[in-house]
């Protein structure tokens, strides 16, 4: 009997005591996501002691009307759409890299619509190519054609914002190109799109996704932030050690067609890391020549120490 009360005592005084509110995330469904639900499927967020509530949203508009209600604590975001949102005023801090570590994970391609006579990247010289504006597909855009040595005057971009009928568009062929992510980009493909330039194939990582919290959370849930992140971290190994045995989650959240569900490849998960002032610096530049934001420092939107639980 001692022995079992020393127990329950060990437990109550040893293991951390949460707040009775769950961490609530907002994911996309897309790739990036999957590790989030990997964590909860293995049981890692509970092996903390963490309750996580992981909350589906359809749109980057609805997750981030949720953010700016506080109805959710943390997200997946891209870094374009974060200092978008944020402008500089606290509400939010990017913590951890996501996907985009490097070049390969690059998820974005601009596409030539079937039977185009575009064959070649240059070819999209003065020619209208379908983009959603300043989003990351603008940027990541932007980025692949100055690397081809592309002037400003030379880019034109038409404005087509939901991505499902700027697919379509390109299909139809009423645009010629056209600036798609993946899947999208592959289902172009085997409708006979070319992909002309990828960020995948860059020599620098383009586009990245990022984890992001709500600076209130950061600073009042910064152990739970942190026992968050080793959940993910436990995740992404388990992801990364045995990726088939997470295909069917990996198809289901990255909402991959049945056509190319079988051989579509399972990136590389990186480790959770911050943000890397690398990775910063073109996106902030990018943002300020187009006069979408003032400058911010790095320091302001970006939290290095959100894997530090202390106080």
């Amino acid at each position: 009997m001692l022995k079992y009360i020393i127990f329950v005592l060990w437990i109550f005084f040893a293991m951390p005591v949460w707040a009775s509110e769950p961490l609530r995330i907002g994911l996309l469904q897309i790739e990036d996501s999957v590790p989030f639900y990997v964590a909860e499927r293995e049981g890692f967020y509970a092996a903390q002691n963490l309750q996580v509530k992981l909350i589906p949203f359809l749109s980057a508009l609805e997750r981030d009307s949720a953010l700016a209600a506080g109805a959710i604590d943390g997200a997946i975001d891209d870094p374009v759409g974060a200092l978008l949102f944020d402008h500089g005023r606290g509400l939010l801090k990017i913590t951890s890299l996501c996907l985009g570590a490097v070049a390969k994970e690059g998820i974005f391609a601009i596409l030539a619509a079937p039977g185009s006579s575009i064959l070649k990247a240059d070819g999209l010289k003065h020619t209208q190519i379908a983009v959603s504006g300043s989003t990351i597909i603008e940027y990541v855009t932007d980025r692949l054609l100055e690397k081809r040595g592309f002037l400003p005057e030379e880019i034109d971009k038409i404005e087509v914002r939901q991505m499902p009928i700027r697919m379509q568009m390109l299909l139809s062929s009423s645009v010629p190109a056209a600036t798609l992510p993946e899947p999208l980009a592959s289902i172009a493909v085997s409708k006979g799109a070319r992909v002309l330039l990828s960020d995948g194939d860059s020599d620098e990582s383009l586009s990245q996704t990022v984890i992001v919290f709500r600076s209130t959370i950061l600073s009042d849930r910064k152990a739970e932030v942190a026992a968050f992140f080793k959940a993910y971290s436990q995740a992404v190994q388990a992801l990364n050690t045995e990726p088939d045995t997470y295909r069917q989650l990996f198809i289901e959240t990255g909402r991959i067609p049945p056509k190319l569900a079988a051989h579509y490849p399972i990136p590389t998960y990186p480790m959770p890391a911050p943000f890397s002032r690398t990775l910063y610096e073109p996106v902030i530049s990018w943002l300020t020549e187009k006069k979408l934001v003032a400058p911010l420092a790095y320091e302001t939107m970006v939290a290095p120490d959100f894997m530090n639980g202390s106080n």
